[in-house]
């Protein structure tokens, strides 16, 4: 039976080995001194071996000189036990050194055996000399044939570096430029004759002008490189305009004739870096943006999920990159993706499309949403990409807006109703006063004295006059919401129009209207522009005292105004009284008289305001300038073709 471990290493029962020597001091030493010579070598060995292969990694049979140098090293062992054991009697242990030292020994033997015919095989000196001559006759012939076509090679060579795209620049140990191919002048602007033997730091801006040749010398001195041996390096340049610019450089040393060499290749990254800023600038952007910006595969993958999505629908982007866009789509609207899937492969955008998307919590979010194509390089449609808003406040002011204009819309009728009413009831019963004015003076004119028919008379004159407010109540009330007849009108035969119709007038008061340059034809209601026009000519000639009145029409390619620049401006222009700036806003009031005037030329203040509304009602705006007793300009501009429904 076995004995137990401990047992096996008991060593109390033996003696040490001395006592076979009987402790005689010189074949004790005699053992020590050889034992410790062998350990020595034994141990020196494997390291001289391992420094070996190291160093001639090409060798072949790598794992026996490992093999043979760890059984080396045992045997060295089993040499210090034998030392120990002179005065320890761990016979054990140096037995089982003894066992690991000849297990490697038989591995290292049949590691060996099996390498035997691979070493057989090798060539043997004799072979390998005439290997070697063979190798130099051949290399004799190539050196024939590498003289007989140098210059053919050097030719060829420079035709290659003169067309490459990149630049190659060649330096000696000094710094100094050997060579500067032809993209080399595209990219710095020099030609080569203007740098060949300057020093290579002429084409670096600071700090890289101020280091080069230290670290040149330091490179020459200790072989310590940093850029040297490194390509695609990111550096700065600088052309002959001084201007300076990123490139894309790498370097590497060669040994030319005995002497040493550096070559440079360069290429111009001005492009790729505005574009990676631009691309920077994009990212930060998308990733800024307060909208949702999403991008997806065809097939509906989500590729990209911005902050502003994680806003709007509550998932993170780890949780909705990669799954199916679907899944922020009400079941409802699900036909909706495979209609922008379809327009998107026409290559079509998708622009301002209102609907509703999912939130994380699965409450309906209204939104719009622009999607466009998204292209390869190749110009292959790969994808969309998707602009998300949150409309919620928009819909709610929409809803709000709605409910305005049916009140609006209310109101309005109930207006209108009250205008006819105005117009039909209000007008009999104004009638009736004039018609019972008119008689009483008629019938009883000789029991009344001048007095009492003055104030019959009188009342005559003020329901007439009330019924003619009421009339341009109703028309205002009225001009806001009935649709323009928009037509081309020549303003030319609107002005000689409205010339015949006042033709009495402008002769009894000495008026004159004159048109400097031809007036354009425009898309407008002529009708209503004619109206602006009269009742801007009408006052030009009621607000007069100038013994000869002139009206000046006409038409002003551009117009500043303040912060405005308006385009094509109609303007009427008199010698009147003038209008003092204060009352500039108070004309346009409805109702509103600046003058005293007689009854017979006494109007109801709504000229203007008429004026304003049609003006309004085609897009544009009116407004004067004045000179107090020296006359008037009215400006106003006409967006063609355009009716605004405004509420009276």
């Amino acid at each position: 039976m076995l004995r137990p471990i401990s047992d096996f290493f008991d060593s109390e029962n033996f003696m040490p080995h001395g006592h076979c020597f009987l402790w005689q001091a010189d074949i004790l030493w005699l053992h020590i001194i050889s034992d410790a010579g062998i350990v020595t070598a034994y141990f020196s060995i494997p390291f001289a071996l391992l420094y070996f292969i190291r160093k001639r990694k090409d060798m072949p049979f790598q794992g026996v000189f490992l093999l043979f140098g760890a059984f080396i090293l045992l045997c060295g062992m089993t040499h210090i036990m034998g030392i120990w054991v002179l005065w320890h009697p761990d016979y054990a242990v140096e037995g089982i050194v003894k066992a690991l030292t000849a297990i490697a020994s038989i591995t290292t033997f049949f590691a060996i055996v099996k390498l035997i015919p691979q070493a057989l095989a090798l060539p043997s000196p004799a072979q390998l000399a005439a290997v070697n001559q063979e190798l130099r006759d051949a290399n004799h012939k190539l050196a024939l044939l590498y003289e007989q076509s140098k210059e053919n090679d050097q030719s060829h060579l420079r035709a290659v570096v003169d067309n490459i795209l990149d630049g190659l620049i060649t330096i000696d140990e000094r710094g100094h430029i050997e060579s500067f191919n032809p993209a080399c002048e595209r990219i710095f602007g020099y030609t080569s004759a203007e740098v060949i033997g300057k020093n290579i730091k002429m084409l670096m801006p600071e700090p890289y002008h101020s280091g080069h040749d230290g670290y040149l010398h330091n490179y020459v001195s200790t072989g310590e490189a940093k850029i040297i041996g490194t390509a695609g390096r990111e550096v700065q340049a600088k052309r002959k305009d001084g201007s300076v610019f990123p490139m894309d450089l790498a370097v590497s040393a060669f040994q030319l004739d005995g002497n040493r060499h550096f070559s440079g290749i360069i290429r111009d990254i001005t492009a790729r870096k505005a574009a990676e800023e631009k691309n920077a600038l994009l990212a930060a952007v998308v990733a800024s943006s307060d909208d949702a910006i999403v991008s997806k595969t065809l097939e509906g993958l989500i590729t990209t999920w911005n902050l502003g999505a994680e806003r709007l629908f509550g998932y993170s982007a780890e949780e909705a990159i990669g799954q199916h866009i679907t899944f922020i789509i009400p079941p409802e609207k699900l036909e909706e993706e495979s209609h922008i899937i379809e327009r998107l492969s026409e290559g079509e955008q998708v622009q301002h499309f209102e609907t509703q998307r999912l939130h994380k919590n699965g409450k309906h979010i209204p939104i719009s949403l622009t999607v466009s194509p998204v292209r390869d390089m190749a110009g292959r449609i790969i994808g969309a990409s998707k602009i998300l808003r949150d409309i919620t406040a928009q819909k709610h002011a929409e809803e709000k807006l709605l409910l305005y204009t049916n009140a609006l819309e209310r109101s309005n009728q109930e207006l209108d109703d009250f205008a006819y009413i105005a117009s039909h009831d209000l007008k009999e019963p104004l009638r009736g006063l004039f018609n019972n004015a008119k008689f009483l003076e008629q019938d009883y004119s000789h029991k009344l004295d001048a007095e009492g028919i003055g104030r019959l008379q009188r009342l005559g004159y003020l329901t007439q006059r009330m019924e003619q407010l009421v009339n341009d109540l109703l028309y205002f009330s009225r001009l806001g919401r009935q649709k323009l007849a928009i037509m081309p009108a020549d303003l030319n035969a609107v002005i000689r129009d409205i010339e015949s119709m006042m033709e009495t007038t402008l002769i009894e008061q000495n008026a004159t209207i004159t048109i400097p340059r031809g007036l354009p034809e425009i898309t407008c209601d002529k009708t209503r522009v004619t109206e602006i026009f009269r009742n801007l000519i009408t006052n030009a000639v009621k607000y007069n005292n100038r013994e000869k009145k002139i009206i000046e029409i006409g038409c002003i390619d551009q117009v500043v105004t303040g912060s405005l620049i308006e385009k094509q401006v109609f303007y009427v222009k008199d010698n009147g009284i003038g209008i003092e700036e204060e009352f500039y806003e108070d004309i346009f009031r409805i109702f509103k008289r600046l003058n005293s005037e007689t009854d017979d030329k006494k109007g109801t203040g709504v000229g203007l305001t008429f004026v304003r509304k049609i003006v309004e009602r085609h897009g544009g705006r009116i407004w004067l300038e004045s000179a107090f007793g020296e006359g008037t300009t009215f400006y106003f501009t006409i967006t063609q073709g355009v009716a605004y429904a405004t509420a009276a």
